[in-house]
């Protein structure tokens, strides 16, 4: 299989003739203007997340060298694809990750300083809600869609209805449209990006078609992540060994 697994799928469309890229590329973009409006708008282009390149720190570029703090193996994971110069979607779809679990570690490395919160502000709200570190409320506000006054009362007016009607609950995306901060449709993108990100992609390792595949190949896929899942078992557990070990050695 391709280092960048992401290459599988492109080739597959990019070895069709161009009259067939064509229609792919019309079909998409419809699709994504349908679903995410003003996604294919080239004014927006860096600040779509899944194309982000995270920048390590030198902390972080010592971490990996080290280990030091014996995080957790995955992290370990990020931070060398992130050194080697990886996009996010090449990170996620080389690990058989979500795109939230990417994002899980990666805010959790921003946190720790041991990758740079990126300086666009749209791409560091998104690792953070989809990281779920901050809840809807505080992302539309880091979209500078409102301020921190009309955040708070927003939030007052959720928490007033809510005591006074216990049985009809209101969700803070209702109250942003009812109070005209945030479109109908705006909302229903951030949902329907945050469902999104749970789902788990898995490249084709092949892209001929499923009946021409010998069933000794087909499982191939399946093989490979059972036999890394058992790989980074075993690694992580003789890290916590070695670092028991040292941890133990070392003059109280």
């Amino acid at each position: 299989m391709p280092k960048n697994y992401l290459d599988s799928l492109t080739n597959t469309v990019l070895s069709a003739p161009l009259w067939i890229q064509e229609v792919v590329f019309l079909d998409i973009k419809k699709h994504l203007e349908e679903n995410i409006p003003g996604s294919t708008d080239e004014r927006n282009a860096h600040e779509v997340y899944p194309v982000f390149i995270p920048e390590a720190t030198f902390k972080g570029k010592k971490e990996l060298e080290t280990h030091d703090h014996n995080l957790d193996f995955n992290i370990y994971r990020l931070l060398k694809d992130i050194i080697e110069g990886k996009r996010i979607v090449d990170i996620t779809l080389n690990n058989f990750w979500t795109l939230e679990q990417t994002s899980t570690y990666l805010a959790f490395c921003i946190k720790n300083e041991f990758v740079k919160n990126p300086e666009n502000s749209v791409i560091s709200a998104s690792i953070f809600y989809l990281g779920n570190e901050i809840r809807l409320g505080e992302y539309v506000k880091r979209l500078n869609k409102i301020n921190v006054e009309e955040l708070d009362d927003v939030l007052r007016k959720q928490k007033t209805h809510n005591e006074e009607h216990p049985d009809k609950k209101i969700k803070i995306g209702e109250i942003l449209i009812d109070m005209e901060f945030v479109a109908n449709n705006d909302i229903n993108k951030i949902i329907n990006m945050k469902e999104e990100a749970k789902k788990r992609y898995i490249v084709p390792s092949t892209s001929a078609p499923a009946q021409n595949t010998p069933p000794e190949q087909s499982n191939d896929l399946q093989q490979t992540i059972d036999k890394l899942t058992k790989e980074n078992n075993l690694l992580k557990d003789k890290l916590r060994a070695i670092f028991n070990i040292q941890n133990k050695n070392k003059p109280q």
